[in-house]
């Protein structure tokens, strides 16, 4: 991910693997890999995601309607309309 640094992803996905929305594996090779997924409980939020796209996406166009040079550089909501 650009814009964030490693100590802060870290930090993150920590968090929300305590609160139980993501698991963590850990490869045991050289070099180290760990890979991080959604829980059962973790895809319930996808509802909620779906929702921030879709009022997003209106947003922009609203803005877009009001002369605002804004552009959606790629739609990223899966399931919402």
């Amino acid at each position: 991910m650009q814009g964030i640094s490693q100590k802060v992803l870290i930090q993150q996905l920590r968090e929300l693997e305590r609160d139980g929305l993501v698991k963590r594996f850990v490869y045991q090779q050289m070099p180290p890999k760990v890979e991080y997924s959604l829980t059962e409980y973790g895809v319930t939020a996808n509802k909620i995601v779906d929702v921030m796209c879709s009022w997003g996406k209106e947003n922009i166009k609203i803005r877009q309607r009001r002369g605002e040079e804004i552009v959606l550089l790629e739609d990223t909501c899966p399931g919402a309309n």
